[in-house]
């Protein structure tokens, strides 16, 4: 054997195995990264006794955990994986492999059914896999996510996810006679990821779409729902989001798809969800944690609206108009009758004004949740100070966010010894309010 060699010959079927994957052919994609793997396993192998070879050595059988990860072989990948973390000194190869087992944990546990076509279908899944992890903010139950953690996830995922599908087919030439309707029922038909995997440990999953041609599809819809969840992930649901990228992306979406696409992401990503999300990069398996989007952000990409009274009460009454004859005769025509279940919207606030205090006049406007749940009632948020406020009563829902938002700061500001998390909530409302320390 000549390693260095080899190792070339396999970083090459590696490369080539990518561009197959970009280019949507699974099927050669994953036989590419098989022959890679088999050639990267029998170098690393042959540098399992030479520890006087390092770092090479860790090099290698790092590189030979992936690519057997990618190729769907687990009891290979786990047997590098466990001799690099047992024999490696060099801590970032160690951290990288732990995060790749953390991934091979939850993949042992699928059967691999042999050399099957159902084998064939999930492997290709798997290798188009993208990675998370939910893990809580506050360790109430320990590292365990709830199920309304993960059923928050899911919802405003698929909901950001279908919005951002639907922009990507309106595009398609073929598709823009289509009516808004059809094209969303097909929108639900082919967008609907699977979980590849999971495992306990905070949760740990990956998702990926169906790749197969079905009912005879389009080439170009076949592509598009083979790789939208990797889409998605690296042109929306990582986007750092700094001025740049929220310039490219108004002049990609129009105003309407923002909202569709990045509302739910607001939600994700806000200090209020109670929990935490990790992505895994698909080449190191190297996991990092998507920063929270802030009120600036959201200023920048999202609608608002000023609510009114009357805006509120069309949610919940009947329509009508009201007629009165010269003879007193009082008819009435229903022009409308609807009745929303919920409803969200996000308007500007310029002042907190609590029940018998001194307004608070900010010195920048902030972005106000405004939620309505027919089970719950009305519910105003401001995610970034962690405040919000619930009653079945629009006023008394605003009144008492402005009187819990007042209460907080006071509170904060009178407390001697405050911990990490309000620190920091301090900080931040101090960029909004002036002279704080007159509220002692």
């Amino acid at each position: 054997m000549k390693p260095k060699l080899q190792h070339r010959e396999a970083m090459e079927y590696s490369f080539k195995a990518k561009q197959a994957l970009d280019e949507g052919d699974f099927e050669a994609s994953l036989e590419l990264y098989k022959k890679a793997a088999k050639l990267e396993s029998e170098v690393a192998d042959f540098y399992f006794d030479k520890p006087d070879l390092e770092p090479t050595r860790s090099i290698l059988v790092r590189s030979a955990a992936f690519l057997n990860l990618k190729a769907g072989e687990i009891q290979q990948a786990q047997k590098f994986i466990f001799f690099g973390l047992t024999n490696s000194n060099d801590e970032e190869v160690k951290q990288q492999l732990d995060d790749a087992l953390e991934i091979l944990v939850s993949l042992k546990n699928i059967n691999p059914f042999g050399q099957t076509k159902e084998y064939t279908y999930l492997s290709i899944l798997r290798e188009n896999s993208t990675h998370y992890t939910i893990e809580p903010t506050k360790l109430e139950f320990g590292h365990s996510v709830t199920l309304e953690m993960i059923k928050d996830f899911t919802d405003n995922y698929l909901k950001s996810l279908k919005a951002f599908a639907l922009t990507k087919v309106k595009r398609l030439a073929k598709f823009r006679d289509d009516s808004i309707g059809d094209l969303q029922k097909e929108i639900d038909r082919i967008i609907n990821p699977v979980i590849t995997n999971s495992s306990y440990g905070s949760f740990r999953f990956s998702i990926a779409n169906d790749w197969m041609k079905r009912n005879d599809e389009e080439k170009e819809i076949v592509n598009l729902k083979s790789n939208i969840v990797k889409t998605f992930h690296n042109e929306i649901f990582i986007n750092p989001l700094g001025e740049q990228q929220i310039s490219e992306i108004k002049e990609e979406f129009s105003e309407e798809e923002i909202n569709e696409i990045f509302r739910p992401l607001a939600k994700i990503k806000s200090n209020n969800s109670g929990y935490s999300i990790g992505v895994y990069d698909t080449d190191s398996f190297s996991k990092k944690y998507i920063p929270k989007i802030v009120n600036k952000q959201k200023k920048e990409l999202l609608t608002t609206k000023t609510l009114s009274q009357e805006d509120i009460g069309e949610l919940v009454t009947t329509i009508s108009l009201k007629r009165t004859s010269e003879k007193g005769k009082v008819s009435k025509k229903t022009l409308k009758s609807e009745e929303f279940k919920k409803y969200e919207t996000t308007f500007k606030l310029k002042e907190i004004v609590p029940k018998d205090k001194p307004s608070l006049i900010l010195t920048e406007e902030i972005l106000i949740d405004m939620l309505f749940d027919s089970n719950i009632g009305f519910t105003f948020s401001f995610d970034d100070f962690k405040i919000s406020h619930t009653d079945i009563e629009y006023q008394k829902a605003y009144d008492g966010f402005n009187n819990n938002f007042y209460a907080k700061i006071v509170s904060l500001l009178n407390k001697t010894d405050l911990n990490t998390e309000e620190r920091d909530d301090l900080h931040l409302i101090s960029k909004y309010i002036g002279n704080l320390d007159a509220l002692r």
